[in-house]
């Protein structure tokens, strides 16, 4: 099939090889692997940054893909079209506001909120979770967008799925910028998960001891 042959060249990062293939193939933005990926998406997750400029320069990037590349200039033309448009779920399964807020693009999630982008929408990929959780886990977004999210999202300790929160899952990745983010919007680093975890085990089981001590003197 075309599409796996275009997805083995990006996974190869085959740029010159992928230019040639797509010139038969439609738009790179509907070209989507099994889990529903576009091949932009594929290349950016899987740091293929030869394949990944390739598709960038081509143009054309969908509103999922310019928030995952943190492209605000193109999310604002794209929604100027289709307002309509800024909280669809990818076909993967993420809101334009989840991929950013993963990637750390600041501009992006700027934008996406002042266009109304609904943070308290869960994702429906692998990881059912809100765009603030894919900030606490991606570790990038930077602390004023990061307490814009967590006003829009409006409860520092929502839970995701599994019912871990922000402050969990930043924890025990030793962002401390989000926790510090959080903790100011009123997180509690006591809480538990339904399996018990709270946000101060999260930091010591992950091997952030100062962070774990800080969190049990809140």
């Amino acid at each position: 099939m075309i599409s796996q042959t275009l997805f083995d060249l990006a996974g190869a990062d085959d740029a010159e090889a992928l230019a040639a293939a797509l010139k038969s193939a439609p738009e790179p933005y509907r070209i989507r692997n099994e889990a529903g990926e576009s091949l932009f998406l594929f290349c950016v997750f899987r740091g293929r940054t030869k394949c990944a400029e390739l598709l960038r320069a081509a143009g054309g990037l969908s509103l999922h893909e310019a928030a995952l590349d943190g492209a605000a200039a193109r999310i604002e033309l794209l929604l100027d079209a289709a307002p309509w448009a800024v909280d669809l779920l990818s076909p993967d399964g993420w809101t334009a506001l989840h991929l950013a807020a993963f990637l750390g693009r600041d501009e992006s999630v700027s934008a996406l909120l002042e266009r109304g982008a609904d943070a308290r929408i869960m994702g429906r990929a692998f990881e059912q979770n809100l765009p603030i959780h894919a900030a606490a886990a991606g570790r990038r977004l930077g602390p004023a967008a990061f307490t814009a999210l967590i006003a829009a999202t409006g409860a520092a300790d929502a839970p995701q799925k599994q019912g871990y929160t922000a402050l969990m899952i930043a924890a025990g990745n030793g962002f401390e910028a989000a926790v510090d983010a959080l903790l100011a919007a009123g997180a509690d680093p006591k809480r538990a998960a339904p399996d018990g975890k709270t946000a101060i085990g999260q930091a010591r089981a992950h091997g952030h001891e100062a962070l774990a001590q800080r969190l049990e003197r809140v």
